[in-house]
């Protein structure tokens, strides 16, 4: 196999498709010495941004060259590279249909959202990670494990790319996996880096206070183990398994977090109910989504605050809770009737005490007056899953 960089700069130097073809390096290996494009890179050049550069030609060519060119120059380079599946998609019947349909942009990007999914190898959507457009080094780094491995997996044979339930297994064990030079798993790395741009784009001074007195307990490794989890996840599980059953609170918890519906009168469990009722590990990450993600916008706002203080206090202290994030809507831009105030007290209160409701409804307090170690899990397992899912709520 040939030196990638001195390929590089032959092809820039050859002609105008060449080029295109290095920009394109130029652009995925990020001043990645020695970098070698996984098959994702190579069908996101060929099926999404070939296509865009068609139908809008960069400044600094004066024309965009035959599309069949820049595709038979990507192959060569990867003729040269010793790499003979991603010359044969670039000379694919698929990557001919999907360019020469650049035209229609609309149809361009189904067929090229088709192929990608057909091809297995983006993150599952299971894994609940929000993928950001302007990602931190340790997430892109997260982001092409998870890639490369699939690709490994699917190309040994070892995983169907319409496999769902494996495909997340092969990308929830890269989690777990730590880069050369670290201690600590991609996972975690990932999840500190999401932690800072959270305290450091939140918007308001309270909460990065919060946020910077919890960080060190969130960073930590879940301690939830089958002591906590069973008892807590017991009750929830026989609302689902037992349609119905259970106190009024719960079960309308259950349909809030996604779990049950009711359809054409009847109680049925959803999608997500069904996997939930199969291991308590999905009730307990439906807890954490349900808690953060209720219908109410300024619950929304006030969850990730009021976990933060929980945490740090040793009782519930509603009045004072309520105050701070009153404080904190304040500084994101909340005002009361568009005056140069605070929300009102009783609107914040009520949702403060709806969640607080909630909380002692799935045990994580006890009588409403400090958290159980479940409740302290639980808190822990909702704010890492809020900064993997981008940090933010509106």
């Amino acid at each position: 196999m040939q030196d990638v960089e001195t390929l590089v700069e032959e092809l820039a130097e050859r002609d105008d498709a060449g080029l295109v073809v290095a920009a394109c390096w130029y652009d995925v290996s990020g001043d990645r010495p020695g970098y070698l494009m996984s098959q994702l890179d190579v069908q996101n050049f060929l099926w999404l941004t070939l296509p865009q550069l068609l139908r809008e030609p960069p400044d600094d060519l004066p024309a965009m060259p035959p599309w069949r060119d820049v595709v038979e120059r990507a192959a060569w380079f990867f003729d040269q590279l010793d790499q003979p599946r991603y010359a044969d998609i670039c000379r694919g019947e698929r990557t001919a249909e999907i360019i020469e349909a650049a035209g229609d942009e609309i149809g361009c990007f189904e067929l090229y959202a088709h192929a990608t999914l057909e091809s297995g190898l983006m993150p599952p959507a299971d894994m609940r990670v929000s993928w950001t457009d302007d990602p931190g080094p340790r997430e892109m780094a997260l982001f092409d494990a998870i890639t490369r491995a699939l690709e490994r997996a699917i190309v040994a044979g070892e995983l169907d790319p319409a496999d769902e339930e494996r495909r997340l297994g092969v990308a929830v064990a890269v989690l777990d996996q730590s880069p050369d030079g670290h201690h600590d798993t991609l996972g975690n790395l990932m999840f500190a880096e999401r932690m800072e741009h959270w305290r450091d784009h939140c918007g308001s001074q309270t909460m990065r206070e919060l946020l910077v007195r919890t960080t060190p307990d969130f960073t930590r490794p879940s301690g939830l183990d089958a002591d906590l989890l069973m008892p807590a996840a017991r009750p929830l599980g026989k609302v689902l398994g037992e349609l119905g059953a259970g106190p009024a609170p719960l079960r309308e918890l259950a349909r809030r977090f996604g779990l049950l519906e009711t359809v054409d009168g009847e109680l049925r469990r959803t999608d997500d109910g069904d996997r939930a009722l199969a291991h308590p590990v999905m009730i307990f990450e439906a807890m954490c989504t349900g808690l953060l993600d209720g219908p109410d916008r300024i619950a929304r706002q006030a969850a990730a605050p009021l976990f933060a203080m929980l945490l740090l206090a040793d009782e519930v202290d509603v009045d004072m809770m309520v105050d701070r994030i009153g404080v904190v809507l304040y500084e994101l831009g909340w005002r009361s009737d568009a005056r140069d105030e605070p929300m009102p007290a009783d609107t914040v209160r009520a949702a403060v005490v709806d969640l607080l409701r909630d909380l002692e409804t799935v045990g994580a307090t006890q009588n409403g007056e400090r958290l159980t170690p479940f409740g302290r899990e639980l808190i822990h397992g909702a704010i890492r899953m809020r900064a993997m899912q981008g940090g933010s709520v509106e």
